[in-house]
């Protein structure tokens, strides 16, 4: 870390890096709207893909926390955890070949009648954000399900003889309880899909600029002064989001403390 902090601010002279400290990467980054354009996009990626990747694992998570056979739970646990088993890389090709103008969704889509012509998804936003969905599901499924089966099931006994229905007995036990699972895996995903690198890369074929995909290409072009400031301005911003998120959760978790008492 003091490596790189200590590259930030140096000179660049456009060709080589030399050992003047005047931190001009610093004011370079700050006055170029085009470093700016770049970080919403990759913040705003990082809301939407993180947003919908939660939203999708909260209810499987809920389901298989809800199964009775242990060996339909095993094996929606490798459903789930085994594409852990292969290589990001591997992964986002293949989303390649599915996303392709040729591939089985667009060829489901055109058989179904609910387009006419393929839809272009690759060196698209829209690639990128399914790859990445994808990608994080399983970082986002393990914190929630973990703490939804540490639940004790006699709370949930003791709301519904109180006279709570289903949707009570969710609303106001399994989700307050379940909240930390939530931001934990709201916080894993984000840090992850905010730094992603391959799946921009490969799906977005050079058109989705994001913040690690910049680094990365002034890290080639020897300018590693301004690569280092963009590191440690998307490390800021992690850590920062991180903070928040755990007061948010403490917060969360003091209140609901306070009406249960």
């Amino acid at each position: 870390m003091w490596l790189l902090f200590s590259n930030s601010a140096y000179h660049f002279n456009g060709i080589k890096i030399e050992r003047l400290v005047t931190f001009e990467a610093y004011r370079d980054f700050f006055t170029d709207p085009f470093y700016w354009d770049v970080l919403k996009r990759t913040l705003s990626l990082a809301t939407i893909a993180t947003t919908v990747t939660t939203t999708i694992s909260y209810p499987v998570a809920y389901a298989i926390s809800r199964l009775q056979s242990q060996r339909l739970k095993i094996l929606f646990y490798i459903l789930i955890f085994s594409p852990l088993l292969t290589s990001i890389v591997t992964r986002a090709f293949g989303w390649m070949i599915l996303l392709g103008g040729n591939g089985f969704i667009n060829y489901a889509l055109m058989q179904t009648g609910l387009v006419n012509e393929p839809v272009r998804m690759i060196y698209d936003v829209k690639g990128v954000m399914i790859a990445m969905v994808h990608i994080q599901l399983p970082f986002a499924v393990f914190p929630i399900i973990s703490v939804l089966n540490q639940m004790n099931p006699a709370i949930k006994e003791a709301a519904s003889d109180l006279g709570g229905n289903r949707w009570d007995i969710f609303r106001r036990v399994t989700w307050p309880l379940s909240l930390p699972g939530v931001i934990v895996a709201l916080q894993i995903t984000f840090i992850q899909t905010v730094s992603a690198f391959v799946a921009p890369s490969l799906l977005g074929g050079g058109r989705v600029l994001v913040f690690p995909r910049l680094i990365y290409d002034n890290i080639t072009s020897l300018n590693w002064p301004m690569a280092s400031v963009q590191a440690v301005i998307l490390l800021a911003i992690s850590l920062t989001i991180l903070f928040v998120s755990n007061r948010i959760s403490l917060l969360l978790y003091q209140g609901h403390r306070k009406a249960n008492i």
